[in-house]
């Protein structure tokens, strides 16, 4: 009877399959990488937006400490704005959050805070700014605009670097391999542009 011989593969055969497979690790790498990175700028900004609607309901019914005296954290009149830092130290959040962790963003690395002097103004923030023109312009709009603005930097450069609407966020909001804090310095009777209008400050808000 004739056997049939088995047949292995040759050398240059295991090498053809081997640089396949390399060509296709290349190629899935890279792909991989982008939709992990893709996926935690979508969380980092839907945090940040999550962020504000959990400091929304305690700020109206007046639950937070004023920085000012006025007792309760002030509701700002037209033109004006108020602070809260979503952080008080590097151990203590000064909100109470429905969803995220407040000591580090969604790429795992820590935010920055008051105490990192050349990145302070890049700690997370959140404005509650009345974007409605004082009574006394000829042109005003008298009735109340309430909007909610949100920035925050974390130490691997990974953010939303300028204080930006929550109802306009989005991916493109959040950058990565931020070198410089760009975010104005708030507070301490500072004025800043918030959607082209400008607000003077009011207060800083803090949790009892």
């Amino acid at each position: 009877m004739k056997k049939i011989g088995k047949k292995g593969f040759t050398l240059i055969e295991l090498l053809a399959v081997i640089v396949i497979l390399g060509i296709l690790m290349m190629t899935a790498i890279p792909a991989v990488t982008r939709a992990i990175a893709k996926s935690r700028r979508n969380t980092f900004w839907q945090n940040m937006k999550s962020y504000a609607k959990s400091a929304a309901t305690p700020f109206l019914d007046g639950e937070y400490n004023s920085s000012k005296g006025f007792g309760s954290c002030a509701y700002p009149g037209k033109g004006e704005y108020v602070v809260i830092r979503l952080l008080k130290n590097t151990n203590t959040a000064n909100i109470e959050l429905e969803q995220g962790d407040p000591f580090k963003s969604s790429f795992k690395a820590n935010y920055y805070t008051s105490s990192d002097t050349d990145w302070a103004n890049c700690q997370p923030t959140i404005i509650v700014a009345n974007l409605g023109k004082n009574a006394t312009e000829t042109t005003a709009e008298t009735s109340d605009n309430l909007q909610w603005f949100v920035a925050g930097v974390d130490k691997a450069g990974n953010g939303i670097n300028s204080f930006v609407n929550i109802n306009k966020l989005e991916l493109g909001s959040v950058k990565t391999g931020i070198k410089t804090c760009s975010v104005p310095a708030v507070g301490d009777d500072k004025t800043i542009s918030l959607d082209n209008v400008s607000v003077s400050y009011k207060d800083t808000c803090t949790s009892n």
